[in-house]
């Protein structure tokens, strides 16, 4: 998951024309990718299907809005809330250096820069993406190989969660209006 999310971030920026790539924001993505789309999303997928264990209607149905409600929620806060923190203070260079004063800092710009327009807007697009996805995968890819395919699915999610945490969204919006206009 950290290496699907650090290219879909490289290629968010490079669409921009982000000249030179912001590596700290590719190193933030690809932490947070790699912990909640990686590992707690494999760990979640497994809860949830010793939880509704089956394929039929009732049990893939629970999965997805499982899925979706509450997964999907953290996850997104995760990226929203710990992308711009550890850009700014875990991988910018002397970030590290900045000691306490930096940390006090470090604590409220977790809750700054998450905002509730941004959450609402990857919780669409999440269910757009996610619930058609988890409904088939929940009827027919193994549980075993799921973690991989959401993976799979994340890393397209990802080029808009970067385009969010970059500022780009808006504007990307913007240009797809121009361009059906």
């Amino acid at each position: 998951a950290g290496f699907l999310a650090s290219g879909a971030d490289m290629a968010t920026q490079s669409l921009e024309g982000t000249d030179p790539i912001n590596f700290a924001h590719v190193a933030a993505m690809a932490t947070v990718a790699s912990t909640m789309s990686g590992v707690a999303n494999a760990i979640w997928l497994r809860q949830l299907e010793d939880a509704f264990p089956g394929k039929e209607v009732k049990e893939v149905a629970a999965k997805t809005l499982i899925h979706a409600i509450i997964i999907a929620s953290i996850i997104n806060s995760a990226y929203l809330a710990f992308v711009p923190f550890f850009t700014t203070y875990l991988f910018q260079e002397g970030a590290l250096a900045s000691g306490v004063a930096g940390a006090a800092a470090a604590s409220t710009a977790v809750f700054s820069a998450w905002s509730m327009d941004e959450f609402i807007t990857l919780t669409k697009l999440e269910i757009l993406m996610f619930i058609p996805y988890n409904t088939v995968a929940f009827k027919f890819v193994p549980p075993t190989v799921r973690p991989l395919t959401h993976a799979a699915v994340s890393a397209t999610f990802n080029v808009a969660v970067s385009a969010v945490t970059l500022g780009y969204f808006d504007t990307w919006c913007e240009r797809a209006m121009t361009f059906f206009a």
